[in-house]
């Protein structure tokens, strides 16, 4: 299976830096930034009153029951912890702040640099009354009502993921083929499918899951164009049944596959 981009192997030592996974229900990214040599894990949380970096772990022990945790998830490809590399982070939209103070080499080193000056640090909790990420992270997020940060322990928010598909009956009788090429293209496994830009433009766009229920195939057609799109993490040829069922799609929008 081709190695995801933001695939951590590539170093194995890699701990600190921001994690990301996928919600179960595919609605938003929850997203942690590791301090290694600091033993903290930090969590993004978006509410009414702006946007925060929270503690969840201090103390070597928590700490490492955390991070094993994040860890062992990686099995699970689809919504799994997995380290988005610094020079990734941009390309997949993560265009969040991570502050000075979470990147400390000591404990005394957690405050706020006068250029991050909008930022407030309180007990190693960073606040402001900005909503970030700014340029596509986080949209259509209707704000959280948070009174007291008790509430707050296990809602981590980010990121809406793309819209549940429009169901739609396909018409029994055969469409007629046209000879125009379909256009396949590769997704990165963390990009929104609105965000593609092979998709952008072209109107609805439908997703097909595998066997195990993944999503990893976008099919979109506009203006006698048609695009297919299919995430990094898939190999295709793997699962003949979803790649029949994109084909049949493919084919019933009025394009040869």
């Amino acid at each position: 299976m081709k190695k995801l981009t933001n695939d951590p192997s590539r170093n194995v030592n890699a701990v600190s830096g921001m994690w990301v996974r996928l919600r179960k229900d595919n609605s938003k990214y929850d997203v942690r930034y590791v301090n290694a040599r600091l033993k903290r894990i930090w969590r993004l949380s978006e509410t009414s009153a702006g946007t925060s970096w929270n503690v969840q772990t201090k103390g070597e022990k928590k700490y490492a029951e955390l991070l094993d945790g994040m860890k062992a998830s990686q099995a699970d490809l689809e919504h799994g912890w997995f380290l988005v590399p610094d020079n990734e982070r941009k390309a997949y939209g993560f265009t969040v702040p991570v502050l000075t103070g979470m990147d400390a080499k000591s404990v005394s080193g957690i405050t706020v640099a006068d250029f991050e000056s909008r930022w407030t640090c309180e007990n190693e909790r960073f606040t402001t009354i900005d909503h970030w990420p700014k340029q596509g992270m986080v949209r259509h997020l209707p704000p959280t009502e948070v009174e007291d940060e008790s509430k707050w322990a296990g809602e981590d928010e980010f990121l809406d993921d793309e819209p549940a598909p429009i169901t739609q009956e396909i018409p029994e009788v055969p469409p007629t083929v046209n000879n125009k090429a379909v256009t396949y293209t590769t997704m990165p496994d963390l990009m929104m499918a609105k965000e593609c830009p092979a998709l952008q433009g072209m109107g609805h766009i439908r997703y097909f899951r595998t066997s195990k229920g993944r999503k990893v195939a976008y099919v979109a057609s506009a203006n006698g164009k048609c695009v297919v799109a299919y995430r990094a993490r898939y190999e295709r040829g793997s699962d003949m049944v979803l790649e029949t069922a994109v084909a049949e799609y493919v084919k019933s929008l009025g394009f040869a596959a």
